[in-house]
This record gives C-alpha cells, structure tokens and sequence, in this order.
C-alpha cells in the first residue's frame, strides 16, 4: 500500500463542506445553451479560465447546511440485474454448468430515472455527491463496508432533455462505482485473472467500462426499447457508435487522485519544477524516475491516479478495446470533495500538461479539460485498517457489489468473508476480453472476434495507439514505456 504522504505546508485541506440544498436554476458550463460566469458556480476552475474561483473568498457565498440524500432517493431507484453474470469467468463447477447454459443475449431490463424539476435544481458539485450517497447506502445496506466509502469514485452520467425556452431539466444516474486504496504487490502474472490497481477511481473506471460493454449488448439486442435507453447511438462514420448528443460525464472523487498531493507539494515549493509522473510498485507511489528497472522489468506499475485522469483528456475513458466500437467518451467535470486550497495548480497537474495540436490528433479524438468543483464529502476520509485491502466495485443493472481481496487481486466469492476463497473479478483483463468477444460477435465483427490475445486486441485499436504515442511522448512516459514488461501480462488468450 502506498505510502502516506503529509499534507504539505502551503496545501491546506477545506473543512468538510456540506451540501447546500438551496433553490436554484443552473445550466452547466458545458452546455451549448449561454452560459453562467464561472464565478456563479462554486466552481475550482474552468478550462475556460486560468484563475480558478475560491469559493471560500467569493462574496455573499450561502452557509453549508447539512447533506440530505432522501430528496434524490427517487432519482436514482435500485435497478434490476442488467445483463448480469454473463461476464463471470468460469471457475468453479458453478461458473462452469453457467456457462454451458449461455442463453446467449439476454433480453435486458431497461434502466430507468427520474428527473428532477427545473425550477428547484440543485447544484451540480451537490446532485453528484448526493446521488454517490444514495447509490452507495442502498448498494452497503446490510453490509459491514460502510467504512470504504472514505475512498469511494462514481462515475455519473447526466441526460438533457430539452425543456422550454428558458430552461432544460437534467437527469442525474450513478453508473459506476468503486472504491479502494491499494495496488497489488506481488509478482506478474500472465492469465489476466489478476486486478493490479485497486485505488477507487481505477476500479470505478474499469466498472465503468463493464457498464459501456453492457450498454452495447441493449444496442445489439434490436430490442426498440432497449435502443432507445442505449447511452450510445450510431457515430457519423457508420462504423462506431458515439455518447448520445446531450449527454455529459461526470466523476465525484472522495479524495485526491494519488500523485496529485505530491505533484502539488513540489510545485508549491518549487514552481519551475516540471510536473513528474508518478507510479505505484511494490505498494510504494513514487516519482517514475525512482524506480529501478528491476522493479518495472519484475512487478506490474501502476500510474497514479492523476497521471490517468491527464491521459484521458485526450484518450477517453474507454481504453483500447472499446475503442474498436466506440468514440472516445470523455469526462466533462470532476467534482472533489477533497480539493485542495490551491487549486490553480491542482488545474495544472490535470489540465495543463498535455499540448497536443488537434490537427495532430486522428478523429475523433480531442483534447477534452476537465470543469473541477468543490463538493461535499458523503463519508468521513480517515479508512480504518479494516477497509485498507478491500475494494468494491459495480455498475448499472448489477444485482449487487463485488468486494475484491487487494492482497490477492481477487473477488470474495462471499461477500462477508474478504479472506476467504477468491476468484477472478468481473472487472479483470479476462473478463474484459470475454465481454469484448461476445460484443464483437454480435456486431458481426469476426475480425475482431477471432483476435488471439488481449495484447493483440488493444494493439490493432490503430487510432487509440497513435494518440496514445503522443500523450505518452508529451508526458516523458516512453522510457518506462519501453523498459516496462506490462505487455507481458496482457499476452492471455482467455
């Protein structure tokens, strides 16, 4: 597990800033309809701006009054199983009579949500708190996890509808969720069964690529209905399918990225100092040119959280695989509900270390700054020891969480006893693959199908390995690129 590093003089942390449940009718900074001065929003930064407002100094800024959940409840109803289970590697005489009586696609059962009204909105930093409170308390309820929360990540998927002339209503969905604060340290290996980062962004990103994988099955399914509620429709090329036009992605973070607080304590204090990439190896996060070439070539390296959040503005969120049917999918705002005070450079560690022209870039992809916010914390950040080696992870139409072993890897097969027998989680590299060929094959695709190996896989997605060349170029990753053996573990043909 990672080091604990300090806060550092100079980085101070805000008090816990509850929510604000005051009326008040917003349109997004990132909607097409006129927007609000950034400094009506409680807003860190804009990608519009260089001088972030500090909602702590603005004028006449209305006095936090405490967090309340319940007038969401409805928005955001517990859903049933959505093409779950159909993932589960085979493992156990279980798994494996499952997987002989594959019923093929399931008929999928249509996620639903309620909009709220556009006369009594609530902010945005505040509706993606709430609804991560929400999804959260329903998911743990009888469950002895509720400590996890301190680290949990949940990716939140806002639909426009267009309304009247003068306004639009929104609806707000958690569709993924994870939680954690630990990497894998043992040693490679290479049937991509293994979940190596575990930190709550990570699993609640890879949870959310499960939840795309599902999303493109409804597509598949031909069912009008399924269709219709489909997040993805067909992309103008007529070969990939794209996000749906007015829908916009969202990340509530309980904590700071790992890497941020480092990156932030050396530009506090040094200025000119270049912002540094920083890894995980052996359960220790440190800048990557700390790291031996014995570590990289013998343990898999994780990159820190914020490094990802970087690399996405210009690669999506969807990574290699999906790229083969999807457009890049990007996040449009982050909201912290543990940001620093300084958040002009927290701006420059996610935002300002990627200048990549867009005429060099293939389309569709771009270079996408992400809208950070300030907002309320659902959970206390101090995890007691119990929680340090577990993590949770689900997505929309899940019957329930999955809680990985982060000793191991590994998924409980009982949820109540993390020590117990493990098997291969449904968010591992075999799983992905898995859910990969069955999307191939029902898009007809049996070029992509009949590839050999997830390496193979991710290194015929031609476009997303090009970008991802440049972003690895600018951000002075081609030499841990090169002297790194992670390919090694991605060579697994199931």
């Amino acid at each position: 597990m990672a080091d604990k590093v300090e806060t550092p003089k100079g980085v101070q942390r805000r008090p816990q800033l509850a929510a604000s449940l005051q009326q008040a009718q917003i349109q997004s900074h990132w909607k097409e309809t006129p927007l609000l001065s950034v400094a009506s929003r409680k807003s860190l930064s804009s990608p519009e701006s260089s001088n972030p407002i500090d909602i702590t100094q603005r004028k006449g800024a209305s006095q936090p009054q405490p967090l309340s959940t319940s007038i969401l409840a409805a928005a955001t109803p517990f859903k049933k199983p959505l093409l779950d289970g159909w993932d589960q590697l085979v493992g156990s005489d279980g798994d494996k009579r499952a997987e002989e009586q594959d019923p093929g696609l399931p008929v999928a059962q249509i996620p639903s949500a309620t909009s709220l009204s556009a006369v009594n909105q609530i902010p945005h930093e505040h509706r993606c708190a709430a609804l991560t409170s929400s999804v959260c308390e329903r998911l743990l309820r009888g469950l002895p996890y509720q400590d996890c929360m301190g680290t949990v990540a949940a990716f939140i998927l806002e639909r426009e509808a267009p309304g009247s002339q003068s306004s639009c209503r929104e609806t707000y969905e958690a569709v993924a969720v994870g939680t954690g604060d630990v990497c894998y340290e043992g040693w490679m290996e290479f049937n991509g069964q293994t979940l190596h980062d575990m930190h709550g962004l990570v699993v609640a990103r890879r949870a959310l690529m499960r939840y795309f994988y599902k999303q493109l099955l409804m597509f598949c399914s031909k069912d009008p209905a399924a269709v219709e509620k489909c997040i993805f429709c067909l992309a103008e090329d007529g070969m990939h399918l794209a996000l749906k036009p007015r829908f916009f992605l969202h990340l509530y973070l309980s904590r700071l990225p790992s890497g941020a607080l480092e990156n932030l304590q050396v530009m506090i204090s040094q200025p000119s100092t270049p912002v540094e990439v920083h890894i995980t190896a052996k359960g220790t996060l440190r800048p990557i040119a700390f790291c031996r070439p014995s570590t990289t070539a013998s343990y898999v390296c994780c990159v820190s959280g914020s490094d990802k959040l970087t690399r996405w503005t210009v690669l999506g969120v969807q990574g290699a695989l999906l790229s083969h049917f999807i457009h890049p999918v990007y996040i449009t705002s982050i909201v912290l509900a543990d940001a620093p005070q300084n958040s002009a450079i927290l701006h420059q560690v996610i935002n300002g270390r990627l200048q990549i022209a867009k005429e060099s870039l293939p389309e569709p992809y771009r270079w996408s700054p992400l809208y950070l916010f300030e907002g309320p914390r659902v959970a206390s950040l101090d995890v007691p020891p119990k929680c340090h080696s577990c993590s949770l992870n689900w997505c929309g139409g899940d019957e329930a969480l999955e809680l990985v072993n982060g000793a191991v890897g590994k998924s409980a097969r009982d949820i109540m006893n993390p020590q117990g027998p493990c098997r291969p989680s449904r968010l591992c590299k075999a799983a992905m693959l898995k859910s990969f060929r069955k999307v191939a094959k029902e898009m007809k695709r049996e070029d992509l199908a009949d590839l050999a190996t997830y390496h193979e896989a991710k290194v015929q997605a031609k476009a997303y390995q090009t970008v991802k060349q440049q972003v690895y170029a600018q951000l002075s990753l081609q030499d841990f690129r090169k002297g790194s053996q992670k390919w090694l573990v991605d060579i697994f043909a199931s």
